[in-house]
């Protein structure tokens, strides 16, 4: 994971996604069941990191995103799992054909954006339905 050009010690990788009703309101359509492993490999900088977690089409174009939030604990590998719609979208989720991560930290910091506390960083937006996302 980055934030800026910091590198955090921290992978999270998605492990299996599926495509189906969700449990609780199975009539609102298709939505995303997204498994997920965080592994830090030492102390994280910040208490909490979060990060972009998306549904992509054959395309790379954005169905829909949510986040992953990883907290600095004393576990170093911690399994999780996310539900990402059911919404309304233009297009249907059951058209994910892959689950990305992307590697931006996203959580602002208590100082974000402010340089004269050492800290000008400015989170990245969360990707939009309809963006592309650029895989190379």
């Amino acid at each position: 994971m980055v934030r800026g050009n910091r590198v955090y010690p921290l992978t999270v990788r998605v492990t299996d996604w599926q495509v189906g009703p969700h449990p609780q309101v199975p009539e609102r359509g298709s939505a995303v069941h997204v498994s997920f492993r965080s592994t830090a490999t030492g102390d994280l900088p910040e208490v909490v990191v979060e990060v972009a977690l998306c549904a992509v089409d054959a395309a790379n174009v954005v169905l829909l995103c949510s986040t992953v939030v990883a907290r600095q604990e004393d576990r170093r590998i911690e399994d999780g799992d996310r539900w990402i719609g059911p919404a309304e979208l233009p297009r249907s989720l059951s058209e994910t054909a892959r689950v990305v991560l992307l590697p931006d930290q996203l959580r602002p910091g208590l100082n974000a954006g402010d340089p004269k506390d050492g800290d000008g960083y400015v989170p990245p937006g969360l990707p939009s339905p309809g963006d592309r996302l650029r895989t190379a």
